[in-house]
């Protein structure tokens, strides 16, 4: 399976051959616009969080527009997303993640046609875009680079403004103070509310910390149930790479930055990744163990194992985000009801323990 690094590297050189990614606050209720008949009523107001030193509430899902899996190339992407973009608003999603890099662009045109169609929905919703991969899969975390790429994603989006803008990736050429100086631009313009990074090693958000003078409030790594770190043996499947994970996560608490979880459904190991969600027969004994205990506190829910996956993040008390990535406004609807899932903590520890004994087999 490819790294996420190695898929924001292939998108970018995509890119090119068709041209020529904290602790809560008092939970309130969102007041999204209600569901249509069309994408299934919610049971009722998802449940929000307020972003650490700002204004903002969100939901506490986030939908993320990388639409991984699909067709980027398609003449009907946008056509294809945006039913699926709707059905995450009307099921009282209010944040929405998306990246100069998806979909070559399109991703953010689809995301804007949405703002567009739904009269007064942009001062409603919280809007999260990232800058940083480019043309060859290398990283630009400089004045101009981040400056310009912003530039883009608002015309592609139709706003004048985003809410928050991460660093998509670690440069490791990057220089604080160039970083620190297009933050300053770009909030001085009313073009960026607020910043955050993706992928930062607590190390590395002290790097920027040197010179940037705005607070970063967030951090988005890969977490989840099959993704989770534990300081079990590096054979296990649930183990850190690099210097994410609790390590990371532990730090966030600290210091006030939300935590967002992408791809909370999957997995990254050697080899074969393992398949919570629907581990095959010929699966590794405890890979199938783990599903099934997945699938019986599903049941006990009355939901999906998947909602479930998601529900084990928000039961963390570091008020974690997940971003589901759903492609298909079904998935999108079955996602959400993990927002209205309470486990209890030995439900959580189960789910933790069957997971950590998944052994990743190359």
């Amino acid at each position: 399976m490819s790294t996420r690094r190695e898929f924001l590297t292939q998108a970018a050189v995509a890119t090119v051959m068709t041209s020529a990614a904290a602790a809560p606050v008092a939970v309130a209720e969102s007041k999204a616009a209600p569901a249509t008949a069309t994408t299934g009523k919610p049971a009722g107001p998802m449940k929000t969080y307020t972003i650490p030193h700002t204004d903002l509430v969100v939901s506490r899902l986030a939908y993320g527009n990388a639409m991984i899996g699909s067709d980027w190339n398609s003449p009907d992407f946008i056509a294809q997303t945006v039913p699926v973009i709707r059905a995450a608003y009307e099921q009282g999603i209010t944040f929405f993640d998306t990246a100069d890099v998806y979909a070559h662009g399109k991703s953010e045109e689809a995301l804007g046609q949405v703002l567009k169609d739904i009269p007064g929905s942009r001062h409603r919703l919280v809007i999260q875009s990232k800058s940083g991969i480019i043309e060859g899969g290398a990283i630009d975390s400089s004045r101009e680079h981040i400056t310009s790429a912003v530039e883009g994603s608002l015309k592609r989006l139709g706003s004048d403004r985003l809410d928050i803008l991460l660093l998509h990736w670690p440069d490791d050429l990057v220089q604080p103070q160039e970083v620190a100086q297009a933050f300053d631009d770009l909030q001085r313009a009313g073009k960026v509310r607020y910043f955050g990074v993706s992928n930062y090693s607590p190390a590395q958000i002290e790097l920027l910390r040197t010179q940037v003078r705005q607070p970063l409030v967030i951090n988005q790594i890969q977490l989840g149930l099959a993704h989770w770190y534990t300081e079990a043996s590096p054979s296990k499947g649930a183990i850190t790479h690099g210097a994410e994970g609790v390590a990371t996560l532990d730090y966030c608490r600290t210091h006030d930055i939300q935590v967002q979880a992408y791809s909370p459904l999957k997995a990254e190991s050697v080899g074969k990744p393992p398949n919570l969600l629907n581990a095959p027969a010929d699966a590794p004994a405890e890979e199938r163990a783990a599903a099934q205990a997945l699938q019986d506190v599903a049941r006990t829910h009355d939901c999906s194992p998947a909602a479930v996956m998601l529900a084990w993040l928000l039961h963390h008390p570091a008020g974690i985000v997940p971003i589901i990535g759903a492609t298909k406004a079904e998935h999108v609807i079955d996602n959400c009801a993990a927002d209205r899932i309470e486990l209890s903590r030995a439900e959580w520890y189960s789910l933790l323990r069957a997971a950590a004994k998944i052994e990743r087999h190359a």
